[in-house]
């Protein structure tokens, strides 16, 4: 697989040590001269010098036949440009921008810059996982469809727990994908008991993640 990795800062020198390591095919575009001297002796003619965020920068990389582009740089703004320039000019399948502000990733989603990654949020994510795992937690999100694929431990106590799965009401939107029992993956069907102790992965519309919650817990999120 071909990947263009826009900027060779600590993000994009590791990323790109990652992917040749699996056998990739990548090229890193770095503008600044001084940073693509000091990295050449390690990455060599992986590094094109050029703004990536520009059709000249791109078309100089072989961006017209590449698989992935992601633009990891410390920048918002040339993150998004460079996703959205590969988009429009050069039909890359698949796009991926660092966010370094969370405030910006709904922005980039919704402006074209594919999928939007923020170390903030992940980060954030993981620790309220472990701080409270009762509530209903995203996992993905889909681009087409709105949907979100999301989890639910189901606590001692919840009023689905015993049930089969053909007599609990789920809101419109939403289906149960998946129960993950004492390590063992269960795909469900009406004939399901859910269990005290079940991880339930479900897909819902975005915006019935609170009854679905709701449904499963007996109670608002």
């Amino acid at each position: 697989m071909y990947v263009i990795v826009v900027g060779a800062g600590k993000v994009g020198y590791y990323l790109a040590k990652t992917l040749l390591a699996e056998g990739h095919e990548v090229a890193v575009i770095e503008r600044d001269p001084a940073k693509r001297r000091k990295l050449e002796p390690e990455l060599g003619d992986v590094l094109v010098q050029g703004d990536g965020s520009t059709p000249d920068g791109l078309e100089r990389a072989g961006a017209a036949r590449a698989e992935v582009l992601a633009a990891v740089t410390g920048q918002d703004e040339t993150n998004l440009v460079a996703c959205q320039v590969a988009k429009a000019f050069f039909n890359v399948p698949r796009t991926i921008s660092r966010v370094n502000n969370p405030k910006n990733g709904a922005l980039f989603r919704t402006l074209g810059a594919g999928a939007a990654v923020s170390s903030t949020e992940v980060i954030t994510s993981l620790i309220q996982r472990e701080v409270d795992t009762k509530k209903l937690q995203s996992l993905l999100s889909f681009e087409a469809g709105d949907m979100q694929l999301v989890e639910l431990d189901l606590p001692l106590g919840a009023p689905v727990a015993g049930q089969l799965l053909a007599n609990v009401r789920l809101p419109e939107g939403s289906l149960l994908v998946a129960v993950l029992r004492a390590g063992r993956l269960i795909v469900p069907d009406g004939r399901t008991q859910l269990l005290a102790g079940d991880r339930l992965i479900a897909v819902a519309q975005s915006g019935s993640e609170r009854a679905l919650s709701s449904a499963l817990l007996g109670e608002a999120d």
